[in-house]
């Protein structure tokens, strides 16, 4: 019987470890969505009117030194190369989402290609968006530090899974104002890494995202975001505000609910503000005692050339 409670117990303890991450973060989490919303949600790649690549680099609580890890130089990192590309017409949008989430002792690889189509409604468009993805996560037993070496999870090395998922996104916007809905995680993959007793399930992932667009003069302009994400059991949400100056500067502050405090300052560089660098710097507000006290991320985002369609051209006698 002892043996069993204990075994009960460490199960407990790292079931709750996995718990605890997927509350504070299932999906990788990034600052800057609104530099790059396709990370949200695919269907929103029909909001930008040029192709373009895009690199971000997220360092959450830089220089965290958690005490139950072997490894503890390297707090978690997450990084991201974005792929949208437009059809000539500029109706279909397709890329992809490459993301590589370092947590500590476990280590995700997303590979989420897309396909996403607008559809003009008066005013306004309509896009939906299907994201088939593959998903391959890696636990480093190594670097835990148990209690009891005899631990039934000791059991060393580093095993890795894969699995596949779905995700789907609808987005409705026009020049002033955007809503969007999206569901990640749909397959709801498991990973126990060779332990029978081990459920570590990516829970659904519901996103919705608004924003609106306030004129404030010719060369100024005010954007409140809401972000919402949710998995029916827990959830977070963030409330931005974005200046945008001469549509070259953009400014702005988040508050991400029961977590951090966040400042943005971005700009676009080159003709026809073809590079985008931008910034973002979060202050944590909430247990601060398990966590260190900022993080950082970087983004880069470059146009491409869209293929265009070809003018039609005209002869002397339609002129005039």
């Amino acid at each position: 019987m002892p043996r069993f409670r204990n075994r009960f117990f460490y199960l407990l303890l790292l079931n709750l470890f996995f718990a605890l991450g997927l509350k504070a973060q299932q999906e990788p989490y990034f600052s800057t969505y609104f530099t790059n919303p396709g990370i949200v949600n695919p269907s929103l790649s029909s909001t930008f009117d040029n192709s373009n690549v895009t690199l971000i680099y997220r360092s959450q609580w830089s220089g965290y030194t958690p005490t139950n890890l072997y490894s503890s130089d390297n707090s978690p990192n997450t990084g991201i190369l974005s792929l949208n590309l437009k059809s000539r017409d500029k109706l279909y949008s397709f890329g992809f989402n490459l993301i590589s989430d370092n947590l500590g002792p476990k280590e995700t690889f997303i590979f989420s290609p897309y396909i996403a189509i607008k559809k003009k409604l008066s005013n306004s468009n309509l896009s939906f968006s299907v994201s088939p993805n593959f998903k391959s996560s890696t636990m480093n037993f190594n670097s835990l530090v148990f209690v009891n070496p005899a631990d039934p999870f000791n059991v060393g090395g580093r095993q890795t899974q894969s699995k596949p998922d779905l995700g789907l996104g609808l987005s409705y916007y026009n020049t002033k104002f955007l809503i969007s809905i999206g569901v990640n995680n749909i397959t709801q993959p498991s990973f126990n890494f060779g332990i029978d007793d081990l459920v570590n399930k990516d829970l659904i992932d519901f996103s919705f995202l608004g924003k609106y667009l306030i004129q404030i003069d010719r060369d100024l302009n005010f954007e409140p975001f809401l972000l919402v994400r949710s998995d029916l059991k827990s959830f977070t949400f963030d409330i931005s505000g974005m200046i945008t100056y001469q549509e070259n500067m953009n400014i702005g502050l988040s508050y991400r609910y029961d977590e951090a405090i966040v400042g943005f300052l971005g700009y676009s560089f080159l003709k026809k503000r073809k590079l985008f660098v931008g910034y973002s710097f979060d202050y944590v507000l909430h247990n601060v005692d398990v966590k260190a006290a900022t993080s950082h991320e970087l983004v880069l985002r470059y146009d491409l050339p869209t293929p265009q369609l070809k003018k039609p051209i005209r002869t002397p006698r339609f002129i005039y």
